[in-house]
């Protein structure tokens, strides 16, 4: 089972296949999720669904490599703009050249541009017959109300514990490495890739458990914050991992159950208290702000660390 294959069993694009075969298909779809390999792969399978309703493999082929002359993926790069709209205005005035309908899967549609946005509403509002969108975003903000109105609201769920199986086992890789890839992956394949092809994902992770069971003092706050500097050119990443173990330690503490059996999330859950970890997690969003605002890295390792053992139970 491929990539492709998985998405297909979601919910939501099932639901996409049943309003097709009984002819309540919209022409306006927009789909949210934040993983953008997800967005791209549903983008594939919901156009292979209209063009040739899934059934000829030589035509998702084309479509997959962005060739079929009846479906359009935009923008060409960057967000999209007034242009790529003209461009989508412009391929409506032509018939199909090869199949009976014509899809533009536009893409980070939220990031798109108030004037882009506002030169496709009327086309959203009376779209041709043969003519189907998908607008593909990682949210809703940013995208005008006007548009949202005019859509059928497609919310990706992440993916069940049976096709996340399916993937993993496709891979060469360890029991702990798997357990890795679901914990960071939340369901999303980008991100369960990602974990699976990354060693520095595995080794976060590592380093998250170690902070949490031994940074007690300044000096062992010291050592660390030599060993997080490693991953200084993706350190919002590792704030964002250690940040998801302190809410899983959250998680385990109020349920007393754990989905990571392999992780040994349970030896953990004795270094805070609820109200601690609260707090805790209260600083770590505090921190992703500053890294989103460029402060220096060495200041936010250091207090991420002395905010861990202030909130740790001696």
């Amino acid at each position: 089972m491929d990539k492709y294959d998985i998405i297909k069993t979601t919910k939501t694009y099932q639901k996409v296949v049943d309003d097709f075969i009984n002819g309540k298909m919209s022409h306006c779809s927009l789909l949210i999720t934040p993983d953008k390999m997800s967005r791209e792969i549903f983008g594939v399978v919901f156009a292979s669904l209209l063009i040739c309703q899934d059934k000829n493999d030589i035509i998702t082929q084309n479509i997959i490599k962005h060739i079929h002359p009846d479906v359009f993926f935009l923008p060409k790069s960057g967000i999209l703009k007034v242009e790529d709209v003209e461009f989508v205005l412009e391929r409506l005035n032509y018939y199909p050249m090869e199949a009976e309908c014509k899809v533009f899967i536009l893409e980070n549609f939220s990031s798109a541009t108030v004037q882009a946005q506002n030169k496709l509403l009327k086309t959203l509002e009376e779209t041709p017959n043969n003519v189907y969108f998908l607008l593909c975003s990682e949210k809703e903000d940013g995208i005008l109300p006007t548009i949202k109105s005019r859509c059928q609201i497609l919310e990706l769920e992440p993916l069940s514990e049976n096709a996340l199986n399916i993937m993993l086992s496709e891979f060469m890789v360890d029991a702990k490495t798997m357990e890795v890839a679901k914990f960071y992956g939340r369901g999303e394949l980008g991100r369960i890739e990602e974990a699976l092809t990354d060693p520095n994902i595995l080794s976060m992770v590592d380093l998250s458990f170690d902070i949490v069971k031994n940074c007690k003092s300044s000096n062992d706050i010291l050592s660390f914050a030599v060993r997080i500097e490693k991953f200084k050119n993706s350190l919002t990443k590792f704030v964002q991992i250690y940040s998801d173990v302190i809410q899983e330690i959250l998680r385990i503490k109020i349920l007393n159950t754990s989905e990571y059996k392999l992780l040994n999330f349970n030896e953990l859950v004795n270094n805070f208290s609820v109200d601690a970890i609260l707090v805790l997690q209260d600083r770590l969003i505090k921190f992703l702000e500053m890294l989103d605002r460029f402060c220096n890295p060495i200041l936010v390792i250091d207090e991420l660390l002395i905010q861990t053992c202030k909130c740790k139970i001696m």
